[in-house]
């Protein structure tokens, strides 16, 4: 980028650059900023009267929008004039169009992001195409101007962006293990899978690492997606990544290491206070090997379940209430349990603890601590129901029941 350039940046977020530094501009969700995202989005097209209308202005019946667009337009060019844009960035009409004028080149990284696909497509050149798709990888750093949900034209375009990168990414997934290229893909798939948690990006970052041969990270990897499949999405694991868990567990059984290595890996790397919390796949098998226990040595345990409901004690579907209250349960059932305890987020808004070596009235106290600390900072408009169960009987206590905030 050279210096009489202004690189505009509209993947993540918006931003306008000039001579290596951000520029100062107002408030990017503004009726004239969003003109002005949309004018430099279609540069140096420009944008109809007609489109900015149905864009920005149809749901004024109030009102009329063509005189809503003049005053947006003159408010815009006042702000561009304040901001001394390189180049005196204005806003001309021409033949019912509208299109930013700027002596100056005008860059962003959606329009080098397409030039790169296209051209990607069309050479026959493995090198230059593998140098394009990578450059257009580096380049799609989030959603299209994820700021503007509200407008239809911005969602739809993320939408079709979107898919251009996964497309981009398959090509990639294709191209680099034939050169052996894992380290680098593997830096590509983690930054997808930050972008957007999808499985298939798991199960990449998972199949790169194992290549690597650095399976306890591929290891790390897949409890991840457990977690985030699990408990932000409510959905179960699938075949494929299940595979992965089978393909780890067979990877390293070549492996020397003697038994205090092992005992070493295996323990947790520092002595941490509190319960012990895990995936839910893990919790399963926790609880499983906590009924043999039982079986065997005659221990009691108890299972406790915990989830958000609205004040009636109904379903809790306020997503924004869920991610504040969801925490605030984790921590204080992780503060208020021994390290010998375990429990795990099932879901969003539910919660499983066991209790090892635990009697029903100890559960009980246990059980009021948990919800004595929860109680200290509670989320307005949230309430928490309980039940408490022996592990033993499979007989739920007679006090199951809600607590609702004042």
């Amino acid at each position: 980028m050279t210096q009489d350039t202004i690189y505009v940046k509209l993947f993540g977020e918006f931003s306008v650059w000039a001579n290596g530094q951000p520029l100062p501009l107002d408030s990017c969700t503004t009726k004239a900023m969003r003109v002005l995202q949309f004018l430099l989005f279609r540069y140096p097209a420009g944008v109809s009267r007609n489109t900015l209308m149905d864009a920005f202005f149809v749901e004024d019946s109030t009102s009329d929008p063509a005189n809503n667009l003049n005053v947006t337009i003159s408010q815009l060019r006042r702000r561009l004039k304040k901001a001394a844009l390189p180049g005196d960035v204005g806003v001309q009409l021409k033949s019912n169009q509208y299109t930013l004028i700027c002596s100056v080149p005008i860059l962003t990284d959606v329009a080098r992001f397409e030039d790169c696909m296209t051209q990607a497509g069309q050479t026959s050149d493995v090198n230059q195409r593998l140098e394009l798709l990578l450059e257009a990888e580096r380049l799609y750093s989030g959603d299209f101007l994820p700021h503007l949900a509200m407008d239809d034209w911005a969602v739809t375009t993320a939408a079709k962006y979107r898919m251009d990168y996964f497309a981009c990414l398959d090509a990639l997934t294709q191209l680099l293990p034939e050169r052996g290229e894992w380290e680098q893909l593997l830096g590509i798939a983690t930054r997808a899978s930050s972008m957007h948690p999808l499985e298939e990006f798991f199960c990449l970052r998972i199949d790169c690492l194992m290549n690597l041969e650095r399976y306890q990270e591929a290891k790390q990897v897949y409890d991840q997606a457990i977690r985030t499949l699990t408990e932000d999405f409510v959905v179960k694991p699938s075949a494929e990544l299940t595979r992965r868990f089978q393909l780890l567990s067979l990877a390293n059984q070549d492996s020397h290491e003697t038994i205090f290595e092992l005992n070493n890996q295996l323990r947790e790397s520092e002595h941490q206070r509190g319960a012990y919390y895990c995936s839910y796949p893990s919790f399963i098998d926790v609880y499983r090997m906590c009924c043999r226990m039982i079986e065997r040595t005659g221990q009691s345990a108890c299972l406790l379940l915990y989830w958000l409901v609205d004040p009636k004690g109904h379903a809790l579907t306020d997503t924004e209430k869920i991610a504040q209250a969801a925490p605030l349960l984790s921590s204080a059932i992780h503060d208020s349990l021994r390290r010998g305890d375990a429990f795990t987020q099932h879901g969003r808004d539910r919660f499983l603890v066991l209790l090892i070596g635990t009697d029903r009235e100890n559960c009980e106290i246990v059980d009021q601590r948990i919800q004595a600390r929860y109680k200290q900072q509670p989320v307005r408009g949230v309430a928490l129901r309980h039940s408490l169960q022996t592990v033993e009987t499979d007989m739920p206590f007679p006090n199951s029941g809600i607590w609702q905030p004042q």
